[in-house]
């Protein structure tokens, strides 16, 4: 590139030169014309002298190079190239530390375009195409795209908290600040976002987990205290007594550990919400290990248990492999307890829409998002999603509990949910693993028919 622009200069120096001379030669013979006719000079004398003049002036040039002539203009140009490269690189280096950055980063032009959006800005909005789209198209935070309004007129940052919606609520705190220096017009706006889930999530969870403990666990710890009392009061000499209460106690004891267990588990998917899973996994070869590893409950209860994969083939999601294991287990598990004597169980994973139990003739009630609701908020066809369903065929439930299933500590049955060791907590699991997985939670039942119980995924290739 170097030597061509080198050498074009050079060119260009040579045609200027060429056309001097010309314009030389045509002045000098006007002049020595003019010479001869006005009778001051013998036209001998004229042609001489013009002809020692061209070839003095063809000597010049001659060795005179054209470089000598270009160095001037080229000297010029190569210091100009040289800013623009080391503009072009600063510049260079400034998008590679925007792109490498972990958290949303906006330029906007002075319309409110953006003209850059970092790979962590396109993850957070869910979309490739932010570049060349108004901001305000881009995020649905109406705050923010005000405060950038505010910074182009003020000259001055502003810091704003706002909160996303969707299938996962997420609260996030926007520093906007203009590119150009102070007291001029900026050009360009900065927006770069840090999100606040977590850490409001964290708070939350404390406060839940304390009021969730003590609620839940204030009846047992007091049904262990009065039997404790009772030990070691009337019953201190009473060895029938004191095996019926220690078997209480224990019973006592384990279902706080359960429950314990399930307020840990529920508030770490919480706080891990709103960060979607990122490995493959086969939701067929999960539902079988989890068949497999509950198999000994089966046998001991009696369960009748089918498993299908109906597609014969490896069903591949996007998901954390421990937490479509654990939900595909509470699901087995809630089956087991309320799905009759002996329990019927049908489990089911495959590709497009569940089968339904309308599918059996008879009308059932619905609760949570059907396949059609999924498939449109993933903007995929029907076709494109992936279920496991757990299915059995019980008593069934109420169509008035069915929406509050997914509730923290909600039982349809209060009694029998304790005398089976149930914590309430094991729907709410499931609703939360789903959510983080962007996918969709069915619930259908119909007294006396039994339940059905499917999770909706994005299938991927």
């Amino acid at each position: 590139m170097q030597e061509d622009l080198a050498t074009l200069i050079r060119n260009t120096a040579a045609q200027v030169r060429m056309r001097d001379y010309l314009w030389a030669i045509g002045i000098s013979a006007g002049v020595g014309l003019g010479a001869y006719l006005s009778g001051g000079a013998a036209l001998w004398f004229v042609l001489m002298t013009w002809g020692a003049f061209l070839a003095a002036l063809a000597l010049r040039y001659r060795f005179s190079a054209g470089r000598v002539w270009a160095e001037p203009i080229q000297r010029i140009v190569e210091t100009e190239l040289n800013a623009q490269e080391a503009e072009l690189s600063t510049l260079r280096m400034a998008r590679g530390v925007a792109q490498s950055l972990p958290e949303p980063l906006f330029i906007l032009d002075a319309n409110g375009d953006v003209e850059l959006a970092n790979p962590a800005a396109e993850t957070f909005i869910g979309a490739t195409s932010a570049e060349g789209r108004h901001f305000a198209a881009v995020l649905r935070a109406p705050q923010v795209f005000e405060a950038a309004e505010q910074v182009l007129e003020t000259l001055e940052a502003k810091t704003v908290e706002f909160t996303t919606t969707g299938a996962v609520e997420r609260s996030c705190r926007a520093y906007v600040a203009p590119l150009e220096a102070a007291g001029t017009a900026p050009r360009r706006v900065l927006v770069f976002i840090h999100d606040l889930t977590s850490e409001r999530r964290l708070e939350q969870m404390r406060a839940d987990f304390i009021a969730s403990a003590s609620h839940e666990l204030r009846t047992p710890l007091s049904s262990v205290l009065g039997f404790i009392e009772t030990l070691r009061g009337p019953a201190k000499q009473d060895v029938e007594a004191q095996d019926k209460f220690l078997s209480i106690m224990q019973a006592q004891a384990e279902r706080m550990q359960r429950l314990v267990s399930d307020l840990m588990s529920l508030s770490h998917i919480e706080l891990n919400e709103h960060v979607p899973p990122k490995e493959r996994i086969d939701l067929d070869e999960v539902a079988q290990d989890v068949f497999d590893s509950l198999a000994p409950l089966f046998e001991r209860k009696n369960a009748i248990v089918d498993f299908t994969n109906e597609e014969d083939e490896p069903v591949t999601i996007i998901g954390d492999r421990d937490e479509i294991f654990q939900t595909i287990q509470n699901l087995l598990d809630n089956a087991v307890k309320y799905g009759g004597d002996p329990a019927m169980i049908k489990i089911r994973v495959g590709k497009g829409v569940a089968p339904l139990l309308s599918a059996d003739g008879e009308v059932g009630h619905r609760a949570g998002d059907s396949a059609a609701q999924v498939a449109a908020r993933l903007g995929v066809a029907e076709t494109a999603l992936a279920f496991v369903q757990i299915r059995d065929f019980g008593a069934g439930i109420e169509r008035a509990d069915l929406p509050r299933l997914t509730e923290r500590f909600y039982r349809v049955n209060v009694e029998r949910s304790l005398k089976s060791g149930g914590t309430g907590l094991g729907l709410a699991i499931v609703k939360h693993i789903i959510n983080r997985h962007q996918g969709g939670f069915q619930i259908e039942s119909r007294l006396a028919g039994g339940s059905a119980f499917t999770c909706y995924f994005e299938c991927v290739s």
